[in-house]
């Protein structure tokens, strides 16, 4: 997916965290839910800029390129 690599989204951005580990630390009691490993969530994740949850292809001002992190690493 070489477009949205290079798209200035938060899946590309310092500030977004998706990673199941992180994912199930913050939302304590997650995996009662299910897990943050499921298929549903696809990209989504947090926004620690805004402190918020949110798809992987939103975009805001405050973008800020940052290393890409393989997922399921913290």
């Amino acid at each position: 997916m070489r477009v949205a690599r290079e798209k200035k989204i938060c899946l590309n951005c310092l500030f977004f965290r998706n990673d199941p580990a992180f994912l199930e630390s913050e939302f304590k009691g997650w995996i009662t839910l299910g897990s943050a490993y499921g298929s549903v969530r696809k990209d989504d994740g947090i926004c620690s800029r805004h402190e918020e949850y949110l798809s992987a292809y939103d975009w805001c001002n405050q973008f800020r390129p940052g290393p890409r992190l393989d997922p399921g690493a913290s």
